[in-house]
Order: structure tokens, then sequence, then C-alpha cells
């Protein structure tokens, strides 16, 4: 595959750090339509909505908002980003993904995660050790209602189906479906086991240290004789401006306290300083933010150090206004994409 850059949301309606104003619920929702929209125009490939749950965001259910998109778009690849199958139903997620793929003539995926964040977990009532097998359990489900028709469970987790066939089946052959991973060893080499691609969420610290994980990744689908060339996408913070300064002292306000962890994991998490945002932004950090020249050396210097074919940037992350968001975006499409792939293109056929 060639390599893809998109971009995804959370859908955060956090307070502005300047005004203090919390943003109106139905104007954020429009606001990652048009987001969308105009991604798609400046040429990036990718779309993705987050699930997540609370006061402070609004994609509580991606699959409705990418419906949205999908009549906005005529190409966009549409994925989640994540969803949290630990606490959803296999049998309904395959059936809401599936039709969107059919709404969208054939351009949904997912990525399926645990679930990060603790807060959210306890008050869906997932929160504890099991966590990990309940979602191992859901994605092999997962597995079975893709690739069989009828489909029969017997287990704990998902009630008895007793030969029930699901429509409509997905437009895609094979719909494409990705592990969520942000640093844990066993959630790779399981995904590589699955022969599943591998959607790794970094905010922060030295891109180098998943090196390691993309190793071990690798090395499981070989010997798990899956293909080896099984793609791995990085999604990451990123925001591109005309310079440097600007993308920083547009971004840190917002980036700051929330991107630690897409969004706060612990309440207690402290927000970086303007130092350690500084170091973040650096060439060696997980963050893609700079003016274009910076963020295509920081992109290539990344995919050649992971090896990845796809890279997700959250470019709205803490509520950065709308209105830099889409400068950001038409930016990213035009004038680094093309610097991109033309700097790649000897890598990646």
């Amino acid at each position: 595959m060639n390599f893809e850059i998109g971009i995804f949301s959370l859908g955060e309606v956090a307070p502005d750090p300047a005004t203090g104003s919390r943003p109106d619920n139905r104007q954020r929702l429009r606001d990652i339509i048009e987001q969308a929209e105009a991604a798609e125009h400046a040429g990036l490939a990718v779309m993705g909505v987050g699930e997540s749950h609370g006061s402070d965001v609004v994609a509580t259910s991606p699959v409705v908002l990418l419906s949205a998109i999908a009549g906005r778009t005529r190409l966009l690849r549409l994925t989640t980003a994540v969803s949290v199958l630990t606490v959803a139903d296999p049998v309904q997620l395959y059936e809401q993904i599936s039709m969107l793929d059919n709404i969208s003539a054939g351009r949904a995926e997912m990525i399926v995660g645990r679930g990060a964040s603790e807060p959210v977990l306890r008050s869906l009532g997932m929160e504890g050790p099991d966590s990990d097998a309940i979602f191992e359990r859901k994605l092999l489900q997962l597995l079975q209602v893709l690739e069989r028709n009828p489909v029969t469970f017997d287990g704990a987790l998902t009630p008895h189906v007793a030969d029930l066939a699901i429509e409509p089946r997905p437009l895609q052959e094979r719909l494409p479906v990705w592990v969520a991973c942000s640093g844990t060893v066993r959630s790779a080499v399981r995904a590589a086991e699955l022969g599943l691609p591998l959607a790794l969420l970094r905010t922060h610290g030295p891109i180098s240290d998943a090196v390691p994980l993309v190793e071990a990744y690798r090395q499981a689908l070989g010997e798990s004789g899956r293909d080896t060339a099984t793609p791995v996408s990085l999604n990451v913070p990123g925001f591109v401006a005309r310079t440097a300064q600007q993308a920083r002292e547009a971004t840190y306000p917002y980036f700051a306290g929330g991107t630690r962890s897409h969004g706060r994991i612990r309440s207690e998490d402290p927000p970086w300083t303007r130092e350690e945002y500084e170091q973040e932004c650096e060439p060696g950090g997980s963050l893609v933010v700079g003016d274009v020249d910076e963020v295509v050396g920081k992109i290539v210097e990344q995919q050649r150090a992971l090896g990845h074919q796809r890279l997700l940037l959250r470019m709205d992350a803490g509520g950065i206004p709308h209105h830099l968001t889409m400068e950001a975006i038409a930016l990213l499409g035009t004038e680094v994409v093309p610097r991109v792939r033309a700097a790649l293109a000897p890598e990646i056929p």
C-alpha cells in the first residue's frame, strides 16, 4: 500500500484555555464534519473518529458521525479510532460498521481497542484486571462474525446466538479491522498472531521507544505465518502552520493539557510544561507539530524509524479553534503530503 496520511478526532468539547468558553455540542459536530470535507478536498486519505464518553466529548458513537461524513465525502477511508470493544457487543458493532460500509460505498474500517481511559471504563462497568481477557474474547467473536454467516456464539460475554444470518454484509471482501495499541507488547503480538494490522497510539515520549514494539509485532507476524507486510498505522497529535513558532504558540495551550494520553487518563496527570512540550515537538519527540518543512521532515524520519504505512494526526486536540484546524488540514494535504510521498517514493512503492 502507498503511505497514507489522514486525520482523526475525539470530538472534544473542552473549555477554551484562552477564553474559558465551552463549544456548543451541535457546532462541534458540524465542525468535525467540515474538517472531514476539508481533508478530502486537500487530498488526505483517511478520517477517523474515536469513541469516548463523558461531558467533555461529543463523539460517543463514531459510526453515527462517520455516516454523516460518508454523505459529504466520496474518497476518504472512514475509520473508528477507536471503538471500545471491551464494552461493545461484537455483533452489533459488526452490523454498524457493515452498514457504514454500504452507505459509504466500501470505505469503512474500524480500529478496536480496550479503551485506555480509567474513568470511562469505570463508568461503563469494565474497569479491572479482566478487561484484557474480555477484549480478547470479544475480538475473536468479532472476527467470527466477519468470517462466517450464519454465526453462532456460545459464551458468557455475548448471549447465545444460534445460526443468526447477519445482513447487510460489507461491500468490501475483507472489512479492515485494526487493533489499537498504546505500547503494550502483548497487544501488538496478539494483533500479529491474528494477522490484523496494528494502530499504534503515541502521545508523548521519544519515537524511538516505539521501535522495539513494532519490531516485536513484525517478528510475531513471521513466527505466526502471517503476512509480514501487514500494515502499521501511527496515530499521534499533530499540527502544521506557516511558521514553526505559529504552530507551537497555537497548539501549546490546547495540546498541553490533553494530548499526553489522548485526553487525560488520570485526573492527576499534569499538563506539560512549555519546556516538555517543546521537547515533544523536537525531531525525536512523538508530536508532529511545526511548519511545513519541519512536519515533512518529522513524518519522513518517523516513517523510516518505524516503517509504518499510515499516519493519522489528531489536529483538533484539546479543542484547537476550528478555523486554525481547517488551515492546518489544508496545509497538510496540499503542501506536506506531496513532499512526504516524494521523499518516501523510493522506499514505499
